[in-house]
């Protein structure tokens, strides 16, 4: 008998029995279908996680909402009929509807909390982290000029040195000069030399075998249409430029969606920063880096129109124009993927310079001396004809 003052309606039960089925149901059926084929096109190859990780993360996921979906079916199905049965529907959907409530205020003034610090975006870095950058209104960031720091990575002291333009160089006393022939080189943290001391640098290993003046552009973290914007600013200084290299790697693909910078759309029209509309779930999605299948394929197209017109600048200058793509062996089938649909796809020439996986710094995926000396090597083979010749000695 139901307890008195209470009432059951007698649909009560079938519905909360066909709701709490279905949503379990639901849960279950969407951590089936979050299978290797969703995975392929919602995961990029990133910098930061190995694709083993990003499957895990993924894995868990799918075992999380499963187990959500037994709990609802097998406990909380059973609980909120034999609740009805009992006259006592009421008190447990208000005991429901607290507990939302109670998570719906949690996260509200997480992110309230969020909202009362300033944004960084997602590669823009700490202070008073090396090497340091600078804010800037067209670019988001690029590197403090005329400074020298020093810094432990791998195991090695590695000095930073920036010239007055913030180009990396051999020590803030360098200075380009700007009527000599040029090869440029736009990138970011490879390019740059992360990890790596000057000498060490694709830039200093390609002046010295050509022996013509190299210019790095190159800045740590920067998305392809950085790499652009910024070459596409400097290329004018230069009175002759020999050849300007751009530097694509398949994690670039990733970092090239990120929108809480400034960037280009597809047809390359420049956008200021967006800060993320909810930065609590845009916390939880650099977690995972899942990525909408629309906002892949946009950002395939800006990253081929910003390598075309990177090229088209370069050969307007009358400089030859090289994108290298540095590929660790064996190339995973996620990052041969990437390679093919932006670059094969848009029948955009390149120059893929294989590395030996023992040739990366132990700390990260950065190329360590051996690996930078064979980009440098292939690249110095393919400019060969540019060299300046030797003196007999």
């Amino acid at each position: 008998m139901p307890a008195q003052g209470r009432t059951s309606h007698p649909a009560a039960g079938p519905a909360t029995h066909l709701a709490i089925g279905l949503a379990a149901l639901v849960l279950i059926a969407l951590g089936i279908a979050a299978g290797p084929g969703w995975f392929d096109r919602h995961f990029l190859p990133s910098f930061g996680q190995t694709r083993a990780f990003q499957w895990g993360m993924v894995q868990a996921f799918r075992l999380l909402l499963g187990a959500a979906g037994l709990v609802l079916l097998l406990w909380v199905r059973p609980w909120a009929l034999r609740a009805i049965g009992r006259g006592a529907g009421r008190d447990a959907l208000i005991s429901f509807l607290s507990i939302v409530l109670a998570v719906a205020a949690s996260v509200t003034a997480t992110e309230l909390i969020l909202r009362a610090r300033t944004w960084r975006a997602t590669q823009e870095n700490a202070p008073r982290k090396e090497p340091e950058r600078r804010p800037d209104a067209l670019l988001g960031w690029d590197l403090a000029p005329g400074r020298t720091r020093r810094v432990e990575i791998d195991g090695r002291a590695i000095d930073y040195a920036t010239d007055a333009l913030g180009n990396r160089a051999a020590s803030p006393a360098h200075r380009i000069d700007f009527e000599r022939p040029t090869v440029l080189l736009a990138g970011e943290s490879i390019m740059f030399g992360y990890g790596l001391g000057w000498n060490d640098t694709i830039a200093a290993r390609l002046e010295a075998a050509l022996g013509v003046q190299v210019a790095n552009l190159a800045v740590p973290a920067y998305g392809t249409d950085q790499a652009y914007v910024r070459l596409r600013r400097e290329l004018p200084r230069f009175a002759r430029p020999m050849a300007v290299v751009i530097l694509f790697t398949p994690f670039l693909l990733d970092r090239n969606l990120d929108r809480d910078r400034p960037h280009l759309d597809a047809r390359l029209r420049w956008h200021a920063a967006e800060p993320p509309p909810l930065r609590l779930v845009e916390l939880g999605r650099r977690l995972v880096r899942y990525r909408g299948e629309a906002a892949i394929a946009e950002g395939v197209a800006m990253t081929q129109n910003a390598l075309r017109a990177a090229t088209a600048a370069a050969r307007a200058r009358g400089a030859e124009a090289i994108i290298v793509v540095p590929q660790f062996l064996p190339e995973d089938p996620s990052e041969r993927a990437v390679r093919n649909r932006v670059l094969d796809a848009a029948h955009s020439p390149y120059l893929l310079v294989p590395l030996d996986p023992r040739w990366r710094l132990s700390v990260d995926r950065h190329p360590d001396p051996h690996g930078a000396a064979a980009i440098a090597a292939a690249l110095s083979l393919r400019l060969r004809h540019l060299a300046s010749p030797r003196p007999a000695r």
